[in-house]
Formats: C-alpha cells, structure tokens, sequence
C-alpha cells in the first residue's frame, strides 16, 4: 500500500501548476460557480484515502469519478486502513503522502494526537449545515474542530433467509435452531465482544468494555457461542456462509450489502433491537497538504446530497446528511438524531485508549475464547 501512495504521489506532483492556482483558488471555495472552479482548479490533483476493500470502488465510482467529472481534477483514491497515521508521521510536514484522508474513531484519535490534522474552517464547508448533531455529539470537545463526518458503519446480524428468523435480536447468535451455524469476526476482536455489551445496556453506550473487570462478563457471554468457525476476514466469511458451514453472522455494513446484491433473495439483514455497535467515518484535511483549497472543496463535496445519495445507494452504511434518498435495500435506515443515538453505539475515542492501554490482555482473553468455542 505505501508503495502504491509513494508511486501516485511521485507521478501527480509533476504536473500540477502551484503558481497559477495559488492565485484563483481561494475565491472558489464553497460558494462560487462550478465553472469559476473547474477554471481555478482543472488539472489539478489530490490523492483522498478511503477504507480499502468493497468501499474504495463504491468510493471510486460514486465520489471520485463524478468530482473529477464535475471540476476537471485529477483526484484519486488509494485504500488504506491502520496504516495511515504512519504514513503520515513518516512522510516530511510539507509533503504528506496523501491530501485528505478518512478515519473512524481509532485513526481520528491517533492521528489527533500527532498533530496530523488539519483543523476545519467551516465557512468553506457550507454542506456541514445538513449534518445530524450526532455526529458532533459522539465526539469529545477536542475532536470536533477536527474534519468533516462522512458517515459510518455498523455490525449487522445476517441470516440465510430460509430458516424463516428475522434477524431482529443478538440473541439469536446463541439460540440453539442456529447452534453449530454461527460466526463472527476472531481478529478484529473488538467488534465482536461489541455484541454481548450491546446487549447488556447496563452501563452507557459500550463502556462494559473498556475495563477487562467489566469485560470479563462479555467475553464469558461469548464462550457460550456455537459458532461453526471464526473468521479473520471478509473472504473467509462468504466460504463459510456461501459453502453452507454458517447460516448466521455478525457481519459488517459492507460485507452484509455483497452478501445481498449478489446473492439476491439467500441472506437478510438488519440492525436488531438492541442496536448495533458502529463507527463513525470523518474526512481530514492531512497537516503539510500543498492542495489545501482543493482538499476544502472535496470535502464539502463529500457532504453534498447528490454525493451521498449516490455512496448510500450501494452501500449500507449510514450517511452524515439529514435528508439523504434512503435505498429499498436499507430496511430500517435512521431517519432522525434520535434514531442514531438509539441505534448505533460508537466505540469511543476514550474507549480506544482504555482498550489499547490494555490491549494484550484483551487479546489473550479473546484466544481463550476461540480455543473454547472451536472445534
């Protein structure tokens, strides 16, 4: 992945006119004509960093294509995911490897904490205007001056459709019609022990997880599973369910939506009633970037609702704006502030650190999990 981002950077930085655009671009920003910023910015480049896998082509397709379309840019998209803070850190100040890049609550924080991060002037973002409080209301004080929500993603339950269960409950993970048949995420661990604290609802939010005192209890909720595997990944989920080994599974946003368009009428899937864990996905403006108005544009473009529309309508992730097209596929999709908070729990900056501060513990704990319930 780095090679590929030093490759892009190398080859796009020969072509772009600094002098010129230096002069037109600030009078651009956010409100002028899109022909006075096709004139300011064409030919121009900037490289944006989306989640690799499903999302970066659903990002390609439906966000850098039509920018580049509409503007006369040359933006692209790379793939990145834990190594992005890195990468930043190991490039100079004033030439980061990317131009703007996204981050759920983890990379937020850790990029926060480096000094990675650009903060945001909102009067060049008009379209944060039609963004759910939400978002800002999940976030510490420090982080909201920070980068632009996008939207986010959850775990969802999903379930071959002839066993004739709606997934409408966790619960179902341990009834015993599904014994032997389920599975769940052994790798990014943290999602998975998400589910039995989204059930318990004793405490705020997910905070059972951020101490392995209270902890304990969910992962013993977790060595009771009868799981057909564990998987570590996206591809070894769909062997599991499309070879027949698993009927059911705590599956991510993006993965649950290939499941349903390519397999049409085999899988459901759904937010059950206790909610769901969820990340939330913000766009920053990297420290260094010789592209900064262009990167202002292309993030208030992010938060125009065509854009949205177009990313929510093959995707099943939520979306930052209050008044986006909801797909037929999204069945039970928020449609107010009260409905995020209701439905999606956000693992937490603080709670990051909680877990990271003692992260070997937790994965220990997660491995006896696993040697319990394989087999």
């Amino acid at each position: 992945m780095s090679g590929k981002i030093s490759r892009l950077n190398n080859s796009r930085r020969k072509f772009l006119k600094r002098a010129a655009l230096a002069v037109a671009m600030p009078a651009v920003i956010g409100r002028a004509a899109v022909t006075s910023a096709k004139a300011a910015f064409e030919g121009e480049s900037l490289i944006a960093v989306s989640w690799s896998g499903n999302y970066e082509q659903i990002f390609r397709e439906t966000i850098i294509e039509p920018f580049n379309a509409k503007f006369n840019t040359k933006a692209e998209t790379v793939g990145g995911w834990d190594q992005i803070v890195s990468q930043i850190k190991a490039a100079p100040a004033d030439n980061p490897p990317f131009d703007v890049t996204v981050a759920e609550e983890y990379i937020s924080s850790s990029g926060l904490a480096e000094g990675l991060y650009v903060k945001t002037d909102r009067s060049k973002i008009p379209n944060l205007d039609a963004v759910y409080p939400w978002f800002y209301e999940t976030r510490p004080d420090k982080a909201k001056e920070y980068g632009i929500p996008f939207g986010g993603g959850t775990c969802m339950l999903l379930m071959r459709k002839n066993l004739g269960i709606a997934p409408d409950s966790w619960g179902l993970m341990w009834d015993e019609r599904l014994a032997g048949k389920v599975t769940a995420d052994s790798a990014a661990w943290w999602w998975t022990l998400s589910v039995p604290a989204v059930m318990d609802q004793t405490s705020p939010g997910l905070d059972e997880m951020y101490d392995m005192a209270t902890a304990e209890k969910l992962f013993q909720q977790l060595d009771k599973l009868k799981v057909a595997k564990w998987f570590k990944d996206g591809a070894e989920q769909a062997n599991l369910l499309n070879q027949g080994e698993a009927d059911a599974a705590m599956s991510y946003s993006s993965d649950a939506y290939t499941f349903l368009t390519q397999s049409p009428g085999e899988y459901v899937a759904a937010v059950p009633k206790e909610g769901v864990s969820a990340w939330a996905d913000w766009y920053f403006k990297v420290r260094g970037t010789r592209h900064n108005d262009l990167a202002d544009l292309f993030m208030n473009y992010l938060l125009d609702k065509e854009t949205q529309d177009r990313f929510l309508s093959k995707s099943l992730i939520f979306m930052a704006r209050k008044d986006v097209t909801v797909p037929q596929h999204w069945v039970g999709y928020p449609t107010s502030n009260e409905d995020y908070h209701k439905m999606f729990q956000i693992i937490t900056m603080d709670g990051w650190d909680k877990i990271n501060a003692n992260y070997q513990a937790y994965d220990d704990r997660m491995k006896q999990t696993i040697a319990k319930t394989s087999g």
